[in-house]
């Protein structure tokens, strides 16, 4: 194994072990089906306890990472396919997911009425629309029961009287807004950067602190320019590609 524990940092060496080994797997350097090495061969190559490759083991079974074979072995556990994200927004990802024959599902989290915008999401986008209190939505975006992304949402109250009263759609804010408000984006401006999972993040998604996440912060607006929303979905760096496709324009002669 050629990445060690830090001894310094305050995650526990079982999490770091079970990150580096997730890691791999995900890359692809460890093959599902391929037999891990023995527990003691482990401790001896991150220069740890048994115990401690114990627990990471036992952590990477109950993710569904490896399987553990009573006096055989400890072995990688196929992969699912990464779910595909189109930044061009032209379907649901969720119906996407679905006609690939998966279980997909956005659960509300929380709701608050009265909400400011975030100080740096305000200086990215400094509206009038955006300046007071506004109606924020959190929600956990889950395939095949294993969450993969969490969105939060700002949202003019003006725009949809009521919104923070009553449950969304099947947890959705855009099927909410169409369906009982009339309310359609005619354009979605979208960023993606990286960012660090924090304590309460990687609790929510599953993951470790500190794994890697894409995080696709969006404004859309109405035909007649008024703002719908202001969403930031934190999606799981290892369980989500992300796609854009990009159509040329005809060629015209001048």
């Amino acid at each position: 194994m050629p990445e060690g524990v830090d001894r310094s940092s305050p995650v526990p060496a079982w999490a770091q072990v079970a990150q580096i080994l997730r890691r791999q797997m995900d890359a692809g350097a460890l093959d599902a089906g391929e037999r891990l090495p023995s527990e003691q061969e482990l401790a001896v190559g991150f220069d740890v306890s048994r115990i401690t490759i114990r627990q990471a083991l036992a952590h990477l079974a109950a993710e569904g990472y490896v399987e553990r074979r009573q006096g055989v072995g400890t072995f990688v556990s196929p992969r699912p396919d990464l779910v595909q994200h189109d930044l061009a927004l032209s379907a649901p990802w969720r119906d996407r997911v679905r006609g690939a024959g998966h279980d997909a599902v956005s659960r509300q989290l929380g709701v608050a009425a009265y909400e400011k915008l975030p100080a740096d999401l305000a200086r990215r986008f400094p509206d009038e629309a955006l300046t007071g209190e506004l109606v924020y939505l959190r929600r956990l975006q889950c395939v095949d029961s294993q969450a993969i992304g969490l969105s939060e949402s700002w949202v003019p109250p003006r725009l949809a009287p009521g919104l923070s009263k009553e449950p969304l759609m099947e947890g959705s804010l855009s099927l909410t807004l169409r369906e009982r408000y009339g309310i359609l984006p005619a354009e979605v401006d979208n960023s993606l950067e990286t960012v660090l999972a924090s304590a309460a993040d990687a609790q929510l998604l599953g993951t470790d602190v500190d794994a890697p996440l894409f995080v696709v912060v969006a404004r859309s607006r109405q035909r007649n320019g008024e703002i719908i929303d202001v969403s930031r979905t934190s999606w799981v760096g290892g369980r989500v590609r992300f796609r854009f496709v990009h159509h040329a324009e005809p060629a015209t002669d001048i």
